[in-house]
């Protein structure tokens, strides 16, 4: 992603800190949807599953290890 949308750029906004953050913390245990759902319920902005696939699809991997 070059420049944040703007929409993208409301959420930080209303979060106080990176969406990456947020997004990072939640997409090991929550599906896009909940994490949509929180997104929404938490800025009162909407967003979309979608949407946050596609601004996440190449920038956030998940590691699991097994004990």
């Amino acid at each position: 992603m070059t420049q944040p949308s703007p929409l993208y750029q409301l959420l930080e906004q209303k979060l106080g800190r990176p969406l990456t953050e947020v997004v990072a913390e939640r997409r090991g245990t929550q599906t896009w949807p909940e994490i949509a759902q929180y997104l929404t319920s938490a800025t009162d902005v909407s967003v979309t599953s979608e949407t946050l696939r596609n601004w996440f699809r190449d920038r956030i991997t998940i590691e699991v290890k097994v004990a």
